[in-house]
């Protein structure tokens, strides 16, 4: 057994099979969920870290395109004035990277986990710690009697295209095909929605005819039809993975979908709270100077 199977895959692998053990029914895509579910509450104060920093860049991409402007190609300027900016702002440029670093990790472990567990079962007797081999439910597992199922309906040992056919196993493929929805909903979350949104064809065609464009907003335009990419290599690499890792990748972004709409629901309630205040001072302000202010009756006497 290697080293990243004794530190990341036989834990993992040890957590769904306990979760699968106590779970009543004992249904293995129900475990998953639940394993899922775990990992990213787990990971929420990496979550909501990732959130703030990703808004706040989004925010900033305006000015930052007017540091552009004002280094006009002295590379050394911008990024002196960039890393001002990122430090008055309080970001990181590479803070997004974190969860990256954690999530890609566990899911190359669980990939090995769900071949370990679905294409023998007796690795199940080979990965188990002995307290964890104890259970009813793990020791019928470990005899052959487990249930690679979701609800007991859904086989999550295949694929949604299956290898070496052209037949389609149509509940995976209708997993597959949400899994990209919600990762669609998830990239749409984080995109800015500008009030003058122009479209990048406008804008090329502007550009190409010598009228002097805004590169903030051609950025934001690309980003914007960049958003489609994702979901589409998600859909293409989960008709071809496992029905237990198109669950988990399904999993993950339903739950990624309702952190994001937390935090950014608090971020945004926050922010109007600040404007409501900083709107309420001015106004006492101007009241307070009014007030101050003799009339030019008073003066003349």
């Amino acid at each position: 057994m290697s080293l990243f199977d004794l530190i990341l895959v036989q834990p993992i692998f040890n957590i769904l099979v306990l979760i699968y053990g106590l779970l009543p029914g004992h249904d293995f895509g129900v475990s998953l969920i639940i394993f899922t579910v775990l990992v990213r509450l787990a990971m929420w104060p990496l979550v909501k870290r990732q959130l703030r920093q990703t808004r706040v860049m989004r925010e900033i991409q305006p000015e930052l395109g007017k540091i552009k402007q004002r280094a006009k190609g002295n590379r050394q300027l911008e990024a002196q004035l960039m890393m001002e900016l990122y430090k008055e702002k309080g970001v990181s440029p590479f803070g997004s990277i974190g969860l990256l670093l954690v999530q890609l990790p566990i899911f190359i472990a669980l990939f090995a986990v769900v071949n370990l567990i679905t294409q023998n079962v007796s690795n199940i007797a080979k990965y188990t710690y002995p307290a964890v081999s104890q259970l009813p439910a793990v020791q019928d597992a470990i005899s052959g009697q487990f249930h690679a199922t979701l609800l007991g309906l859904i086989d999550l040992t295949k694929h949604a295209v299956q290898p070496g056919s052209a037949g389609i196993y149509w509940p995976l493929m209708i997993l597959a095909i949400a899994a990209a929805i919600l990762q669609f909903i998830q990239s749409k979350q984080l995109m800015p929605q500008p009030k003058d949104k122009k479209r990048l064809r406008d804008m090329l065609k502007e550009q190409a005819s010598g009228k002097k464009v805004d590169q903030s907003e051609v950025s934001a335009a690309v980003t914007g039809k960049m958003i489609w990419l994702f979901p589409v290599l998600t859909f293409m690499v989960a008709i071809y993975l496992a029905g237990a890792l198109v669950l988990y990748l399904l999993t993950q972004s339903t739950v990624a979908v309702i952190q994001q709409w937390l935090v950014l629901k608090k971020d945004q309630d926050e922010l109007e709270k600040i404007s409501e205040k900083t709107k309420n001072r001015a106004e006492l302000a101007v009241e307070a100077e009014v007030v101050k202010k003799p009339s030019k009756k008073k003066r003349r006497k």
